[in-house]
């Protein structure tokens, strides 16, 4: 909610310093734009992708270095370890020098004596009390390990943590590309509900001075009643019109709002009235490469991203080989009254060797393999749709200018037969219902050509979009 409210009072910044904060601040399709841009919540998730996958990204490069790792251990038992031990003694030979058991030889046998345990029987023992305190007893260590091969698993990793960075920068891309047109629809909405709005106002005008004239021809009794009745019906319908179309102004210019980021009931006025329309045929736009577009980039990626899938399925059941190297030190263990520490170091190497697992690591492979194939599959019909999707786009932009041509000599027409209307209905040789049917095809002429101009610049982002082109 603070990130809202200060987008919000950025833009309004912005639109006092640059002189457009009136009671009817003037937005531009370029400045709607922009504000979209930046309050997008699609893009703001889009960009967090972004930065997720780059931070996923530096995971898995660390992933090629050693890792560090340290230990502590502290024992304290509070009774001590205490046994009173009987050890077998031994006497050197003379001959050799050797030590030999001290046993006892039976004097007639000449064989050593055993005991009831069938253990041989020792002519001395030796008496040794120990006892062992672990009060405070530690072992503390640092260890490093480095991984020398991991069946491929960790250059698989990283290829697709790259993959990952890719597609969500291609993914914010494409965003932006929606976005704009979602601001571009709801901005050319809003002009021709605008435009339509000041020929209703003119349409209401025309008609009530229609009906004071009609009312005064009434008065001095050269029309008849039902003549004023005609006239009062069109023109309660034109102010029934108009408000319609003010209603539909204030709902388009909501919506508008909101996309951009300011609050519902800022008022706003369109500068972009003037509609300049130039035929744009697909043969000027020159050859689409689709593999270039962001939606084909994203599918390619995809599959791609699967290959990496199948290396790391793999990857677990190749052998593996390790190197680990530590420093330890174990201290405060008192053994029969002295103290034992002790500092090592160690290295250690370990080799993996995966021998039989009832044939889990074909399946997997098999079924990482089969993912990546669906996924081409996908990819094939989907750039066959993408390639359907650019011819319609253009064609629709060829019938939106012509039906541009078609709405103007509509409205030409419409404005001839009305001046004709009026100069007959003035003379005598007109009904008044004629004229009211000449004002109201004017009316909708023009409500077309609006329709069809405002309807054309969509279709032209439209078509930007389709052939992967950021309007400018």
């Amino acid at each position: 909610m603070k990130i809202k409210i200060k987008t919000t009072l950025l833009i309004l910044t912005y639109l006092m310093a640059s002189g457009k904060l009136a009671a009817q601040p003037e937005v531009s399709l370029q400045q709607c734009r922009k504000m979209a841009l930046k309050n997008s919540e699609n893009l703001q998730i889009a960009d967090k992708t972004l930065e997720k996958a780059q931070a996923e990204k530096a995971a898995a490069r660390s992933w090629y270095l050693p890792s560090v790792s340290g230990s502590a251990t502290l024992v304290y038992l509070q009774k001590d370890f205490s046994a009173d031990m009987y050890l077998p003694t031994y006497t050197p030979n003379l001959t050799t020098g050797e030590l030999e058991p001290n046993l006892y030889i039976h004097p007639d046998l000449g064989m050593p004596i055993t005991g009831a345990d069938g253990n041989p029987v020792f002519n001395m023992y030796a008496y040794m009390p120990v006892a062992l305190s672990l009060k405070g007893a530690y072992l503390a260590g640092i260890n490093l390990e480095q991984a020398l091969f991991a069946g491929g698993k960790i250059k698989a990793a990283n290829q697709m943590a790259k993959l990952g960075e890719t597609m969500a920068q291609t993914n914010l891309e494409l965003v932006q590309l929606n976005t704009i047109l979602e601001v571009d629809q709801i901005y050319w909405l809003f002009v021709s509900v605008g435009e339509k709005v000041k020929i209703a106002e003119l349409a209401v005008q025309l008609l009530d001075s229609l009906v004071q004239r009609v009312n005064n021809s009434y008065t001095t009794g050269m029309v008849q009643y039902n003549e004023l009745l005609k006239v009062q019906v069109q023109y309660n319908q034109a102010v029934l019109d108009l408000q319609k179309a003010n209603s539909g102004l204030s709902l388009t210019r909501m919506g508008l709002c909101r996309i951009i980021g300011l609050p519902l009931n800022t008022p706003l006025v369109a500068t972009d009235t003037t509609i300049v329309c130039t035929p744009k045929l697909i043969g000027e736009m020159g050859s689409v490469d689709v593999t270039q577009l962001p939606e084909y980039r994203l599918m390619d990626k995809q599959v791609k991203l699967n290959e990496e899938q199948i290396k790391l399925a793999r990857a677990d059941f190749l052998p593996t080989l390790g190197l680990s190297a530590g420093y330890s030190r174990i201290g405060r263990i008192e053994f029969s009254g002295s103290e034992l520490a002790n500092n090592n170091l160690s290295l250690i190497g370990s080799l993996k060797i995966p021998l039989f697992h009832w044939g889990e690591g074909k399946n997997k492979i098999a079924s990482a393999k089969i993912n990546r194939d669906m996924t081409a599959l996908e990819m094939q019909k989907n750039m066959q749709l993408l390639q359907l999707q650019i011819e319609q786009s253009g064609l629709n932009l060829q019938d939106a200018f012509l039906r541009i041509e078609m709405a103007e000599t509509a409205l030409k027409q419409a404005d001839e037969n009305l001046r004709l209307s009026k100069n007959n209905y003035a003379a005598g040789a007109e009904l008044i219902t004629d004229l009211l049917l000449a004002q109201t095809h004017w009316q909708q002429a023009h409500s077309q050509l609006i329709e069809a101009k405002t309807d054309y610049k969509f279709k032209e982002t439209q078509h930007l979009k389709a052939i992967g082109k950021m309007p400018e």
